[in-house]
């Protein structure tokens, strides 16, 4: 098989392999997460000797949790860019029911090195037993339909521990910065996040702020460029849209140009996406927007800081 590009499988892309194409002015907003992955991520592939001279242990493995479509994949691409590393991109959902994929996406990282080994949705390839999946009363947003079996499980941190030389060491050294995502930690088993090792430091991607939201927004309403009319106040449009991830965003953008459409008119005006505001159902709940910032603060600290 062809190494750079996908490696397919029935159910479409298992894991990609290539160098990484996106940027990190491509992802909009989370000032503050992109400087916590340039240390966490990039920093220790380009500079493994400065670290290593100044005995500065780099991350065993780096788990990043928040809402979904904020962008956590765009970030973890934009990490390996600015590492010059290649980007190994594997889908925890695809994941499911193949083990032999799963190790080829190990080696590969390491074959590939320099190389940022991102795997999302971890809480589908290793769930917490027994976990509570509600936000607030019959609230189960984002629970994953289904699950790895407990053997996949079992696979899935051996390959992790062997990468990590069996928890001596961080992949780092070797070339290979290992990268996870899950949309709660909670709901992620133990052994993954409670260890010295394995994925030891987490980064927290929050719902978007009011200044993500601007920065998001400012992306899209720039793709739209000429169709748009002058005296569009981004600010309003941000604090309007509390609760509203990456994709509800673009969703109300393409929204507000069909409202334009309707009026026969080729520029999108403010009152296009003021009642484009009101036609999107938000990803994230007010109780959910609590719920993560709750879970952050039960969780230990030390995970969070280099």
């Amino acid at each position: 098989m062809h190494h750079m590009g996908h490696h397919h499988g029935e159910g479409g892309v298992y894991f990609l392999v290539r160098k990484p194409r996106v940027t990190w002015d491509d992802a909009g907003g989370f000032k503050d997460v992109k400087e916590i992955l340039k240390e966490m991520v990039s920093l220790p592939l380009k500079q493994p000797e400065l670290m290593d001279g100044l005995h500065i242990d780099p991350p065993f493995g780096v788990l990043m949790w928040g809402p979904l479509g904020t962008g956590i994949k765009m970030m973890a691409e934009a990490a390996a860019a600015d590492a010059g590393a290649h980007y190994i991109y594997v889908s925890g959902q695809e994941m499911l029911g193949k083990p032999e994929e799963i190790k080829k996406a190990f080696s590969e990282a390491l074959n590939k090195a320099p190389a940022v080994l991102f795997i999302s949705d971890v809480e589908w390839l290793a769930p917490r037993a027994g976990a509570d999946y509600e936000w607030e009363k019959g609230n189960l947003r984002g629970i994953p339909p289904t699950f790895a079996d407990k053997e996949l499980t079992r696979l899935f941190i051996e390959e992790i521990d062997n990468l990590q030389g069996g928890g001596d060491e961080s992949p780092a050294k070797k070339g290979v910065m290992l990268l996870g995502s899950c949309y709660r930690v909670d709901v992620v088993d133990q052994a993954l996040i409670k260890e010295k090792s394995r994925f030891n430091r987490k980064v927290f991607v929050h719902p978007p702020t009011v200044d993500d939201r601007v920065e998001i927004l400012r992306i899209y309403i720039n793709r739209l460029a000429e169709n748009v009319a002058s005296g569009i106040d981004i600010g309003v449009l941000a604090e309007k849209t509390e609760g509203f991830v990456g994709w509800d965003l673009e969703n109300m953008c393409k929204r507000a140009a069909l409202n334009a459409v309707k009026e026969r008119t080729k520029k999108i005006g403010m009152k296009h996406f003021l009642k484009a505001i009101t036609e999107i159902d938000p990803w994230l709940t007010p109780g959910m927007i609590k719920k993560y910032y709750d879970l952050r603060e039960l969780d230990c600290s030390h995970y969070y800081t280099f």
